[in-house]
Formats: structure tokens, C-alpha cells, sequence
């Protein structure tokens, strides 16, 4: 799993200029395994550069009569206002680092004033002979009144000779960063087509000096060569387009009006401008980029019902182009999951031209209804797309760089799923343009006003999304948080009982060797310890039961237990069990000692004929039948005064793999779950049974109707108003997933149900803030469901005592954060969080260098 990257890298560099990013892959993860195994084709630009300073290569001398190792010669100019300093600028004709041509370094101190030019010569002699004198610096010394250059071998290890068939001119920065560069002949290296080559005893030479498209038309020859003048009169020449010379489909005629593109299969060519890129890593470490493309501003077919953008799958290749590129692109068109795209194999992608205006983007508010989603998105595909100022953030932001918005147009506080069919079109995800690095993008909330949001629109997990680009300014104003909800104290002869997930809680040990096991840093578990026991004492207030869902070892719950006894008065007894899930995660079950007595536990598995690749060595199933739960139900016997009790905590397959390909995998699980219950029903009418925990389906699909038939059970959440009554919020749609449900013998001893809202609508980001504003909040991606029963005659509670019941857990001493571990840290992410508090803040995207 790659969630852990950018939090270690902040954590371990402590640093306070960096505001915390975000934890990777929550379990609602956007990263998909690409099916694509190829390498991206060349691209004909490999080398980007940098905004340039005002320093540009103005005449270049490579054919001169005679001796040419003693002759040639280079031209900078300051096209700028300021004086430059050109200490550790290099020119060169070596266009990659370590390779074998040449590059030099200006001598310490030299500057250059604007509008001043400089001549780097071979050598003096050589330049004197044809112009009588001297060059401002020599690559070899010839002449002591002459400064020479100095060597750069951290780029280059040979010499400047230029070619005469072609050759590329290179200037450096200091940190080696390309500001400005030439090619000529029969190089291609930069721009294409070339500058044209001259003839001996010319020169090329940028006409006018300041005059930048980073394209042949900047140079012209010059029969008279002039060193050390330069002229910036005349007006720039506008490059040629070569859209006016090739008649290139537009994309729409690739994309067509259905949802398959009317070219599949087929492999084509044509132009537009790159409108942004997407990185994502997948769940085996591998980093896939994607970039789109859009038709060139007038070159469009014109057609509504067709998309004007497509996305061009690159592969494992880092894109070098960049957004405002014109590019020519030749490949097949596939498609991949629903998207359409242009395939990696064999792709070629030609830079034409840079710095091109970007198709105004289309104003995004989709309609609710599944039915016309697809209709209004499906010619939007590929296509710069905006939402109206201010969007309202319905989903919180996540580790892997997004949260989700519904246009001001949505009045409606929140979007909820109670059936798959629910209408949830309304709500727009927002994709960073990288799901590993995105410092500067916001961490908000739900509710959360955001400004600036515009990108391509790309389609995966069954949404179309926007990818906000690096760069672009995006505001925020934020909501407070508001006070944190606590559970109420109980009253006499009362228990409650909670389900908690407790999101990937894991210890230091690698005990899988799979990437998919998280794997935390000591700090990283010290405080995600520190939520959860705060979330016990503080938020849930003691439950009397607590069903635990994502732990992976009875010792981390021993080690929650004992930091949790200070704030509860007793220490929690533990009920653990091994299961068969792959990462480790398992199910358990925590009682306050003083008032209950585990009598036993045990796993309830089971056999289906569906095809889960569930392996549990314990289980030995028919032919052609395999394990059904990777998390078995934890099925527990105690008694709570007396009066007995069976708690059955549950943890269903989840989604991953699809929701509709799921579906029946849950199904099974939830019908062996009401079978134990109908058994246990029919020895006993009066059986008080709780069935609980995460269930990943919605409240009325199937899985939990199937619990619910025939008044076996039922779900006291469902007594819940509409307004609150959810538990999960996935791609901005809150749904209720958890669930608590009870025999006809307990629905009536119900005193209180809620869910308590301190962790869905929150960013990932406060996952690891323990200042005491945060605390309650974000320990945990779902919500806290908690009931309250009113019994019977319960013992009074003896302050501090502990019962320990079987199995017996294995309590190990807790580790103790040493004091101010928090404090010299933890307040850089508190300050200027845009979650914390009021206020309106401005974002600046940036660009990983």
C-alpha cells in the first residue's frame, strides 16, 4: 500500500514550512490496477524548460571559414530589465547531463546588463582573425587579456565543437535547469521543425533579440554575422500553425456520440492542446501517467453530442510536455473501464508548439438522475470542465489527493445513497493531478466552500471526476468545526454498545511481507493510538461492549486497552481471534470487565460455491467450494448481569472488485450471518442477540434486508432521521454501511441510538493531528454507531477493577509518547488549517519538481 510515502516524508522531516499532506489510500482508494503492461512510446520533446530569467541565445556561428575549432562562436543576450548575474550560468552543446559534447560555466562575478550582449569564442585568436577583436570570454585560452570559461563537468565531460549538419546549443542555470535552447540542421532535440542550417561564414541569430516561441521562427540566417549587437525593433513573427498546413480529424470524429468511441480499435492522428495530466500509483507501487488533449480552439467538429478532449494513456513515462502544449499525437483508441483513450503501445506524441491558449472550459452541473448522468457527461469526456464559484464540499478530502463538491445550484445539505439506484449525480469528485504528491491541495471538509476548481474530466470507479491542475489557484472558506459530540452518561442499570472501525490498525511488524499491509512508523501508531483512545473515552464515553472492526493483533487492543483505563476507570477486557484475511485484519470484541463475563469465542466460517480466493487453513471445504469470510463473524457468549448475551461482530467483503460484482459475495455472508441468528432463535424466542458492524452496503440492499426478513432482526439505526442517520461518506455521498441489529427480545429495552459524526465529514489530514481542537475527529473513516440499553438490576461498578475474561489477552506495557513529543510539532498543523476554523484561505497548487 502507498499511503504511508508523503506522511513519512513530512513526519521524518519535521519540517514546519510544509503543511501536512495527506495519508495514502484510505479504503476507498481511487488507485485502480491498469491492466496496461506496455511502456509509453517516444515522445518527440524530452526536454523542458524553465520560465526563462530574460537571458536567451542570440547568435550562433558554427560554420566559419578556416579553422573551425579556432572560430566558432556564441551570443547571449539580457533581454530582460535586470542585471544579470552569470556566475553560474553554463552554455554548452551538450544536451543532457554526463553525456561526452561540451559545456562551460561564465567566470565568478560576471554580470550583464540589459540589453547587453556577450561572445563566447573557441579563442580569442581565432575570433580576432575575422573581426579584428576580441570576444568577451574564450572556451580555450589563447590570449591572457581574454577571461576563459570554466569547466562544468558535473554536466559534461568533453568539448563545445559545433556540428555543421546539426547541433543543439544549451543554457544552464545553477541547478542545472534548462532557460534556453537551439536546435539546428538536422536535430530536433527542442522544437521541430529545426532551424534552418546556413551556409559557411553565416550565422543563425534570434531576430529580433527578445522574440521566445521556443520555435525555428525565433531565428533567421544572417550573412553578415554580427557579434556583440543585438536588435529589438522589429516585431516578433508569429509561428506558423501546423494545424494550417495538415488536415488532421478533429477528436470529436475519434470520440463519436455513443459511449464507445467511433474509432476503437482503430489508430489514428490527430492535433489539440494538452489540457492537463493525471499520476496515479496503483496498489502494487507502480505510477501510471495520463494526459488530455482538447481540439485546438476553432478546429472543433462542432458537434454537441461528441466529446472535443480525449485522454492519452502514457504508461509508465513521465509526460514531457506540459499543459498549453500543442501536440500531434498518433496511436490506437481504446478503451479502458469506460474511458476512452489513446493506447501507450507504439504511441507517438509530437510538440509543435508551447505557451498555446487552453479551450475555455465547460461549465459542469450535472443532473441527479443515473439515467441522464451518462447522456449529460458522456460528450464532456476528455474535456476541460469547471464548477460554478463556490462549490460546496460534500465529500472531505482524502489521502490520495481529492475530495468531492456539489455547484451552488444544489441546495440540498447533503447527497445520500440509502439504495444503489439513489440519484447522486449531483456530486462531482475533484482529483489532484497526483494521488502521491499534493502539498498545497486543500484539506477540507464537509461544507467547506471552494472557489477555482476547473481541469480535465476523466471517468474511472464509475464517476466522472475533474483533475485539478498544478498551478491553479483554488480558494477556500472554511466552516468551523464544530463542538465534538459526545456519547451521554449512562444511567442506572443502563449499557451501551458501539461499533467501531478502526481503519487499518496495525502494528510495526511486517508479518505478511505484502505491500498491502500497512506498515507504520513508530510516531504514526503512537498517534493514531492517541485517537483512538480518545475516541473511547472522550467520544464514546466507555461503551459497555465496543465490536472492533480493521485491527490486526489482540496485543494492539491490550495496548488501547490500558490507554483508554485512566480516562474509563477500568481497563477493557479483550476478545481476539485470528482470521484468514490476507492484510491481517481482523475482528474483536472489547467488554468493561466489571459488568460483563466472556463465557466464549469463537469464528463462524462457512463454505460457498462463489469464487472468493479466500484460503483459511482451519476450514476444509467440499470440492469446488471455498471459504466465504476472509473476517469470519466473531461470535461471542457473555453474560452482562446474569442475563446472557450473543454478540456477533461482522466485517462484510467490501467493494473492492466492483459493487455490482460484490453484490452477491455479501449476499452469501449475510445469509449464513441470519442463519446463526435463525438457529439461535429457534432453541431459544427470547434470545438476546446483537448482530453488529461493518457491513459495506447500503441500509436497504440486499445483504441487510436479508438480515432483517421475517422480524428476526432489527436495525435500531434505521430509527434514525434521515439528516443524520449515515456512517460513511464515499466520493461525496453519505450512506449508512455500519449497522447494529437486535432480536425481538432486546428492540424494546432500546434507550438511545445514535451515530456520532466525528470522522466521515472530516479531512485525512486530522488523522494525525492530536491537538486538543482535533483530537476527536478523523480517527477513523466511518462513524461511531452506538446504542444505549436500558436493563435489569446491574451490579454497581467497583472503581478500578478488572475482570479477565477468555481467551485470556496478552497485556504488554503501553508505550508512552515521551512529553513534548506533540507539542514542538503538532502545532504547525494545527496553524492555518483551513479545518480547524473559520475563514477563507487561498491554495496555490504547485508543481513537483
Amino acid at each position: 500500500m502507498h499511503q504511508k510515502f508523503v506522511w513519512r516524508w513530512l513526519l521524518l522531516g519535521a519540517t514546519a514550512v510544509f503543511y501536512l499532506t495527506t495519508i495514502f489510500q484510505p479504503t476507498h482508494a481511487f488507485a485502480e490496477d491498469r491492466g496496461h503492461g506496455q511502456e509509453s512510446g517516444p515522445s518527440e520533446r524530452k526536454h523542458a524548460q524553465i520560465p526563462n530569467p530574460g537571458l536567451l541565445l542570440t547568435e550562433v556561428f558554427y560554420n566559419p571559414p578556416g579553422e573551425e575549432s579556432e572560430r566558432e562562436w556564441l551570443e547571449i543576450a539580457n533581454v530582460g530589465t535586470a542585471v544579470l548575474d552569470l556566475s553560474d550560468i553554463k552554455i554548452g552543446d551538450e544536451e543532457q547531463s554526463g553525456g561526452g559534447e561540451g559545456m562551460r560555466r561564465f567566470p565568478d562575478g560576471t554580470l550583464l546588463e540589459p540589453e547587453q550582449a556577450v561572445v563566447v569564442a573557441q579563442t580569442a585568436v581565432g575570433f580576432r582573425f575575422l573581426y579584428g577583436t576580441n570576444p568577451d570570454f574564450e572556451l580555450t585560452d589563447s590570449d591572457p587579456a581574454v577571461p576563459d570559461m570554466r569547466s562544468a563537468l558535473l554536466w559534461a565531460t568533453g568539448d563545445i565543437a559545433l556540428a555543421n549538419d546539426g547541433d543543439e546549443v544549451v543554457l544552464l542555470n545553477e541547478r542545472n535547469l534548462i532557460i534556453d535552447s537551439v536546435n539546428y540542421g538536422d536535430q530536433t532535440t527542442f522544437f521541430g521543425p529545426a532551424v534552418t542550417a546556413v551556409f559557411q561564414n553565416q550565422s543563425i541569430e534570434r531576430h529580433p533579440a527578445n522574440c521566445d516561441t521556443d520555435t525555428a521562427t525565433d531565428w533567421q540566417p544572417q550573412e553578415m554575422p554580427t557579434p556583440g549587437t543585438v536588435q529589438f525593433d522589429d516585431a516578433c513573427r508569429a509561428p506558423l500553425n501546423p494545424a494550417e498546413l495538415e488536415n488532421l480529424p478533429p477528436i470529436g470524429t475519434i470520440q463519436g456520440a455513443g459511449e464507445v468511441a467511433a474509432a476503437l480499435n482503430q489508430n489514428v492522428t490527430f492535433r489539440g492542446i494538452v489540457t492537463g495530466v493525471y499520476e496515479d500509483r496503483n496498489t502494487a507501487g507502480t505510477t501510471f501517467y495520463t494526459a488530455f488533449v482538447q481540439d485546438i480552439p476553432g478546429y472543433e467538429d462542432g458537434d454537441p453530442a461528441t466529446s472535443d478532449g480525449i485522454a492519452i494513456f502514457l504508461g509508465r513515462e513521465r509526460p514531457s510536455f506540459q499543459m498549453g502544449d500543442q501536440v500531434r499525437v498518433s496511436g490506437l483508441v481504446t478503451e479502458f473501464f469506460g474511458l476512452t483513450e489513446i493506447d501507450d503501445n507504439a504511441l507517438q506524441i509530437k510538440v509543435e508548439l508551447s505557451g498555446q491558449p487552453l479551450p475555455l472550459p465547460i461549465l459542469v452541473d450535472p443532473p441527479a438522475a443515473p439515467d441522464a448522468l451518462a447522456a449529460y457527461f458522456e460528450p464532456l469526456e476528455g474535456m476541460r470542465g469547471q464548477i460554478a464559484d463556490p462549490a460546496r464540499v460534500v465529500g472531505p478530502t482524502f489521502s490520495s489527493c481529492g475530495f468531492a463538491v456539489v455547484a451552488p445550484t444544489v441546495t440540498t445539505p447533503r447527497i445520500f445513497r440509502r439504495v444503489l439506484s439513489d440519484p447522486i449525480g449531483q456530486v462531482v469528485p475533484i482529483l489532484y493531478q497526483s494521488d502521491q504528491f499534493c502539498d498545497g491541495f486543500p484539506h477540507v471538509k464537509t461544507g467547506d466552500l471552494v472557489s477555482g476548481l476547473v481541469g480535465p474530466l476523466t471517468y474511472n470507479f464509475d464517476q466522472f471526476k475533474i483533475v485539478q491542475q498544478a498551478g491553479v489557484e483554488v480558494g477556500v472558506t472554511a466552516v468551523a468545526l464544530p463542538p465534538p459530540p459526545a456519547a451521554p452518561d449512562l444511567l442506572v442499570d443502563q449499557i451501551s454498545i458501539a461499533s467501531f472501525n478502526m481503519e487499518n490498525y496495525f502494528d510495526l511488524n511486517d508479518d505478511t511481507g505484502d505491500d498491502a499491509e500497512p506498515k507504520p512508523l513508530e510516531l504514526e501508531l503512537h498517534l493514531k493510538q492517541q485517537k483512538l483512545a480518545a475516541a473511547l473515552t472522550q467520544t464514546l464515553n466507555c461503551p459497555t461492549l465496543v465490536a472492533v472492526q480493521e485491527v490486526e493483533t489482540g496485543i494492539l487492543l491490550d495496548e488501547l486497552a490500558l490507554l483508554a483505563a485512566p480516562g474509563c476507570g477500568f481497563t477493557y477486557a479483550v476478545t481476539h481471534l485470528d482470521s484468514a484475511d490476507a492484510r491481517g485484519i481482523d475482528l474483536a470484541l472489547l467488554s468493561n470487565p466489571n459488568l460483563v463475563t466472556v463465557q466464549s469465542a469463537q469464528l463462524m466460517q462457512s463454505c460457498t460455491v462463489l469464487e472468493t480466493a479466500v484460503t483459511d487453513p482451519r476450514l476444509s471445504c467440499p470440492e469446488g467450494q471455498a471459504a466465504l469470510f476472509s473476517r469470519p463473524p466473531l461470535l461471542v457468549e457473555l453474560l452482562v448481569a446474569e442475563r446472557p448475551f450473543t454478540v456477533i461482530v461482522n466485517h462484510f467483503k467490501s467493494k473492492l472488485g466492483g459493487e455490482v460484482e460484490t453484490a452477491p459475495w455479501r449476499l452469501a455472508q449475510a445469509k449464513h450471518v441470519a442463519g446463526l441468528v435463525s438457529a439461535i432463535l429457534a432453541e431459544n424466542p427470547e434470545a438476546n442477540v446483537i448482530v453488529l458492524g461493518d457491513f459495506n452496503d447500503f441500509e436497504q440492499a440486499a445483504p441487510l434486508r436479508t438480515l432483517a426478513e421475517n422480524g428476526r432482526l432489527e436495525n435500531v439505526l434505521l430509527r434514525l432521521p434521515d439528516e443524520t442517520r449515515y456512517s460513511f461518506v464515499y466520493g461525496g455521498v453519505a450512506q449508512l454501511i455500519d449497522g447494529i441489529f437486535l432480536t425481538p427480545a432486546l428492540q424494546d429495552d432500546v434507550a438511545g441510538v445514535m451515530i456520532l459524526h466525528v470522522n466521515a465529514d472530516y479531512p485525512d489530514a486530522l488523522a494525525v493531528d492530536v491537538s486538543p481542537a482535533a483530537l476527536p475527529f478523523k480517527t477513523t473513516d466511518h462513524d461511531l454507531p452506538l446504542l444505549i440499553l436500558q436493563l435489569e438490576a446491574l451490579p454497581t461498578p467497583e472503581p478500578g477493577a478488572t475482570a479477565v475474561p477468555s481467551p485470556t489477552p496478552t497485556v504488554i506495557a503501553p508505550i508512552a509518547p515521551a512529553a513534548g513529543v506533540f507539542g514542538g510539532w503538532i502545532w504547525w498543523v494545527v496553524v492555518g488549517l483551513v479545518v480547524v476554523g473559520g475563514g477563507t484561505a487561498v491554495w496555490w497548487k504547485r508543481q513537483r519538481p
